[in-house]
């Protein structure tokens, strides 16, 4: 849950205030339906997160979480392939606990098909941020 909260309402937060001090429009949220019907109860009951609802707020966590998954494949393959598993312990093991624990995301974002998973758009928009976030550091270490 720390994920959720620290990935999605402090940037938001940031620009808000940034838009506010610049004296420029600041974004409106918008009210939603608390009615809650059979399937959202038992989904509730079960422990599922509902990604049901189409909001900007998904973005900065799927993002990370798909960089995260990156980077956790991406050092698996390194340490089989070069064999350099000293070097990239650490940073391994971080990431696979940010990918253990992102696992109700992925969940939302592919492998959920009932009204519950996460817009496509959403998908669609982290994963282009994540691949986007990956060149430009490519571009930037390694020019």
């Amino acid at each position: 849950m720390w994920l959720i909260w620290g990935l999605s309402s402090y940037p938001f937060a940031l620009l808000e205030w940034s838009l506010k001090c610049f004296g420029l429009s600041t974004f409106g949220f918008n009210v939603t339906s608390k009615v809650v019907d059979e399937e959202q109860n038992r989904l509730y009951e079960q422990g599922v997160v509902e990604f049901g609802v189409e909001s900007v707020l998904f973005l900065p966590i799927s993002v990370a979480s798909v960089v995260n998954l990156w980077a956790f494949v991406k050092g698996i393959m390194d340490v089989l392939i070069y064999g350099r598993l000293e070097e990239f312990f650490v940073q391994i093991f971080i990431s696979g606990f940010v990918v253990v624990n992102s696992w109700v995301i992925y969940e939302g974002m592919v492998l959920r098909k009932d009204r519950g998973k996460m817009p496509l758009k959403i998908t669609l928009a982290s994963i282009a941020t994540a691949m986007a976030i990956y060149l430009l550091s490519t571009l930037i270490m390694f020019p």
